[in-house]
This record gives C-alpha cells, sequence and structure tokens, in this order.
C-alpha cells in the first residue's frame, strides 16, 4: 500500500514520504516490528532525552519533597525559574541553531519561507516574541504551578506512590500512552468552534511554526494541556513522574514544531527533527488531532499521511460538510 501513495506535493518547502502507521496497526499487524519501531523510532533518540533530562532536572535541580510540606508562592517561583532555564536553553538552543544561524539553510525545512516578523496577528507583531512570551510566562508558570501541587500531595501522602524503582521506570514509560490519550480528547475539545476562536486559535497562529511554537498556547489550554499530572492523583506514580511529565510536556513539542524534518550536523550526517505528523495538522487544522503512537485518528477518520491520497480525502470531507451545512440552512426557508 505504502508503495502506490504518492507525496503531496507544495509550491515550495521539503516535502517528505507520506507517513505510515506504527507496525502493530497496520492492516498486518507486525508485532516484533512494532518493538523495532518503538526502540529506533520512538524512543530513540527524542524519548530517551527527555527522560535523561527529566532525571537531572529532579535530582539535581529540584528542592526537595519536604520543601513542599507547606506550600507557597517561592515554591512555584523556584520550579517556574527552573522551568523558564530549561526551556531557555533546549528550546533557544534549537532555535538559534535552525532559524538564527540558520545552520541547515533551507534543507529538510518543510516551509521556505522563515518566521514572521511585523504581523499584527502576533503578540508584539512579532512571532519568536509572541511564541517565546506565551511559553515562558504562561506555560512555564502552569507546569510550576501543577507540579508544585503535586508535591504537595506527595508529600502529604494524599494520593498514591510508587517507589520502586521499577515501576517508577514502567510508570515513566507509560506516561507516553496515557498522554497520547489525554492529548488527543483535549485537543478534540479546543477545536469545539467556540473553545477554538477564543482559546486554540492562539496556537494555530503558527501555520509556518518554529521550535518556541511548541507551547505557544492561551493560559486556558495549559490548564488543560499540563492537566496529565493530575491523571497520578487517581492513578499511582511518584513525584519524579510528575516532573517527568512536566518536562515532556515543555520540551517534546519544540522539535516537533520545529519546522524542519530532520535535523544536520555535518555533511552526510543528520537525524529525526520534527514530526509531519503535526505540521500536517498545523497546515490542515482538521486532520491529525492526536499522536502517531497511537492511531486514534485513523480509527476516528481524521488521519492525514501526507500523500495525495489522503489530501483528496479531506477535500472530500470538506465539500460533504459543505453541502450539508448549505442544507441546512435551506431547510430554514423551506
Amino acid at each position: 500500500m505504502g508503495s502506490r501513495r504518492t507525496a503531496l506535493q507544495r509550491s515550495s518547502g521539503y516535502d517528505p514520504p507520506p507517513l505510515d502507521l506504527p507496525p502493530l496497526f497496520q492492516s498486518s499487524p507486525k508485532p516484533l516490528a512494532m518493538c523495532r519501531w518503538l526502540v529506533t523510532k520512538f524512543l530513540w533518540p527524542q524519548s530517551m532525552l527527555w527522560i535523561a533530562i527529566s532525571v537531572v532536572t529532579y535530582h539535581f535541580l529540584t528542592p526537595g519533597l519536604d520543601r513542599f510540606r507547606s506550600l507557597d508562592v517561592i515554591d512555584v517561583l523556584v520550579l517556574w525559574v527552573r522551568n523558564a532555564a530549561l526551556m531557555l536553553t533546549i528550546i533557544g538552543g534549537q532555535h538559534w541553531w535552525l532559524h538564527i544561524r540558520k545552520s541547515q539553510g533551507l534543507e529538510f525545512k518543510y516551509e521556505s519561507r522563515w518566521l514572521s516578523q511585523g504581523r499584527k496577528l502576533f503578540t508584539f507583531n512579532h512571532q519568536t516574541r509572541d511564541n517565546m512570551f506565551w511559553t515562558l510566562v504562561s506555560g512555564g508558570a502552569v507546569a510550576a504551578s501543577f507540579e508544585a501541587c503535586m508535591f504537595r500531595l506527595y508529600s502529604a501522602n494524599s494520593i498514591p506512590q510508587i517507589k520502586s524503582v521499577w515501576l517508577i521506570a514502567l510508570m515513566t514509560f507509560a506516561v507516553f500512552w496515557i498522554e497520547g490519550i489525554h492529548f488527543y480528547l483535549n485537543h478534540r475539545l479546543l477545536h469545539w468552534r467556540p473553545l477554538y476562536r477564543s482559546v486554540h486559535s492562539l496556537h494555530h497562529r503558527n501555520v509556518n511554526t518554529g521550535p518556541w511554537s511548541g507551547i505557544s498556547m492561551h493560559p486556558v489550554e495549559h490548564l488543560l494541556y499540563f492537566s496529565l499530572a493530575f491523571v497520578f492523583v487517581v492513578v499511582p506514580g511518584s513525584p519524579f513522574v510528575a516532573t517527568f511529565c512536566m518536562v515532556y510536556l515543555m520540551l517534546s513539542p519544540s522539535p516537533s514544531h520545529s519546522g524542519f524534518h530532520r535535523f544536520v550536523v555535518n555533511e552526510g550526517v543528520n537525524f529525526h527533527g520534527g514530526d509531519l505528523f503535526h505540521n500536517l495538522h498545523h497546515r490542515y487544522f482538521e486532520v491529525n488531532y492526536g499522536m502517531l503512537l497511537l492511531p486514534l485518528d485513523k480509527w476516528f477518520g481524521t488521519f492525514h499521511d501526507g500523500s495525495v491520497e489522503a489530501h483528496d480525502e479531506l477535500r472530500g470531507r470538506r465539500q460533504s460538510n459543505n453541502d450539508a451545512a448549505v442544507g441546512s440552512q435551506s431547510e430554514k426557508y423551506c
């Protein structure tokens, strides 16, 4: 099937080959191939990097749990400063390498144009400043507040906690699947017209995305997005898992929104960068609400793999919706 699909060509920019579903969810499930896909495509290198950064963050950059027995604004501020430093280093580093230094030019870039400047659509009339503001001020603060609340609950033994290193490791990996469901449900809610107009449209200003676009969101969307941590009020977790949720949600959208399909180290050496699956969502809005890890979009009919065939299906759905809307308006006057 994959060999018969043709990539959707645009007027400019890099067009990768069409996406395939993970091997387990293809028409002929391949469990062994799925294991290889998880290790070589999903976990390595990005997912393992977020886990490693979380380990360093929790053990060396986060105050001890005892500090949160009596939660104070200063405690939240400490976590916010830590979050800002992490984002300035990781997200800012990607932005500097790809969009300021332009180290690889337009190679592997989805769009041939660079980020916007002097557009009233964006806060401060500047896309990067807009994205940094909402990411650092709103995103960093909400993440810090939620993490501090989780630490307060753990320090008071108010929620179930696991302490086995092996169980914590298992739950850390489970976060990827839990987050896949959580993100899909929240994202579909945010595309409900009233919420889209008042909240989610701020994120969708970014059609041509950059690293700082990842969690450039309205504060209400940040409340939904970072609420993943509160799953562990019911499901047994640990303070480390709470930190991992926040670090993963803050940092992982930066390469996926970087605008570059692959990152070039030097001539002939490059590795996986952006996420075509989510880039297609920013391009067409009504597709790919979730993550490729879980084929929820395939199951609910909103999957776009970047092929001409998938785009024809999308146009057909849009036309059907338009025809239905016109029909319902006509009935009012019959």
